[in-house]
């Protein structure tokens, strides 16, 4: 291999990105011939970026491909203006951090933003569901109190004829069931609660028969016919019922309650108070003046207005409670007087529901109001009778066995483990 070959060998397998120099002419090779050198464009070289103003280039604007330049022009070899551009110089290591930092703060202010504004719309549905929840909970409790309400009242319209049956009877109803769970509060046997209750259904039943068929409407006519048969017909029943009642119930309740008073240790007490007897008395004493009143008017055939028949049932009422005044300074004669008083409000209720005529709709009406009546009366009557049994209701709310059990733990450990050995 001759020297010019080696040079020319070692100059191609050299790297392209390492610049080398030409290789210096040999000496011994032939002379190559030379190119003659293109002088530059004089007007290039004076104008800003290289190129000529013939090329219609603005000064330092960047070439555009295709344009046509002018053999020998200086053009910068990014294609832009002969003005060298300096690349910034890199960041350094706060710099850096710092721009990590004011990344990572966007990234969590951008996650807090989203949460905080999922959340106001989770808040606004919690508050519409629960706005919604609210109104269908009041429209359920205005509905049962509509339904409890409107059911006695319905059912009194429908079978008694009036909605004041039905008003009544819800009421009793309630008070009926207050004081049942009353009494098994304090501890009252279920079955004397269930025999007041059968009780007062049996009595209902059995009033709403005779009234709904007016038996004893049938019945006073017929006293009636034999006691006043003066009396118009229609008036007749009423009449002896109001006779005869009330004058048994206050004799009846009044024998009884003065022996009551005679048998216990009330004979001994003190004397009653002159307005108390003009109390108790008083309602007796005007059925004594309306008696004396409607007797003069049956016998002598007086009608009303007349001051006669005001006259007698005005001394009536005058003298029966001068006499019960005088009855009731001892307290078996106002225990006498209280009983009078009794019977004879009684029998004028008795009266008035036995006599009318109310027929089957208005009779089965007052048996079930007599029944509500009639069912917490019997339960209260039987628990002012028995009472109830105070130990048994103690050891329902103290726990006894958890009490004798921890005493004979602490028994069996001072057994086994002495305060003081003995030595």
């Amino acid at each position: 291999m001759t020297t010019r070959q080696f040079r020319w060998s070692a100059l191609v397998s050299s790297p392209p990105t390492q610049p080398r120099s030409p290789p210096e002419p040999d000496p011994l090779d032939d002379p190559q011939p030379t190119a003659p050198r293109a002088e530059p464009d004089q007007r290039a070289a004076d104008t800003p970026g290289g190129v000529p103003p013939e090329a219609g280039i603005p000064p330092g604007a960047d070439v555009p491909p295709g344009a046509d330049i002018p053999p020998g022009a200086d053009i910068p070899p990014s294609g832009r203006s002969g003005r060298k551009s300096r690349e910034p110089d890199p960041p350094g290591l706060r710099e850096q951090i710092g721009a990590t930092r004011d990344s990572a703060k966007r990234l969590v202010d951008a996650h807090l933003e989203l949460a905080r504004a999922e959340f106001e719309e989770i808040g606004d549905a919690i508050k519409r569901a629960a706005a919604l929840g609210g109104v269908a909970i009041a429209a359920l409790i205005v509905a049962g109190l509509l339904a409890t309400v409107g059911t006695p009242l319905f059912l009194g319209e429908w079978i008694f004829g009036s909605i004041g049956w039905g008003l009544l009877d819800g009421l009793l109803l309630l008070v009926a069931v207050a004081v049942t769970a009353g009494l098994a509060a304090v501890g009252t046997e279920s079955t004397r609660i269930g025999r007041s209750f059968l009780v007062a259904v049996l009595v209902g039943v059995v009033v709403a028969i005779v009234l709904g068929l007016n038996l004893t409407n049938r019945g006073w006519s017929g006293v009636g016919d034999a006691l006043v048969p003066a009396v118009a017909v229609d008036s007749r029943p009423l009449v002896a019922a109001l006779v005869s009642l009330p004058i048994v119930g206050g004799v009846v309740i009044g024998l009884l309650n003065l022996l009551r008073s005679l048998g216990g240790d009330a004979a001994g007490s003190d004397r009653p108070s002159v307005g108390a007897r003009l109390a108790m008395g008083l309602p007796a004493a005007a059925y004594v003046g309306w008696l004396v009143g409607f007797g003069y008017a049956y016998s002598t055939g007086a009608v009303m207005p007349d001051w006669r028949i005001l006259a007698a049932a005005a001394a009536g009422v005058v003298v029966s409670e001068v006499a019960f005044v005088i009855v009731g300074r001892w307290r078996p004669g106002f225990d006498l007087l209280t009983g009078l008083t009794i019977g004879v409000v009684l029998g004028l209720v008795l009266s008035f529901l036995t006599a009318i005529a109310f027929g089957r709709r208005v009779g089965a009406a007052m048996g079930v109001t007599i029944g509500l009546i009639a069912w917490p009366a019997l339960m209260a009557a039987d628990f002012a009778a028995r009472g109830i049994d105070v130990d048994a209701l103690k050891d329902r709310f103290v726990p006894r066995q958890t009490i004798g059990m921890t005493k004979e733990t602490i028994e069996w450990a001072r057994a086994r483990m002495p305060l003081s050995r003995k030595s």
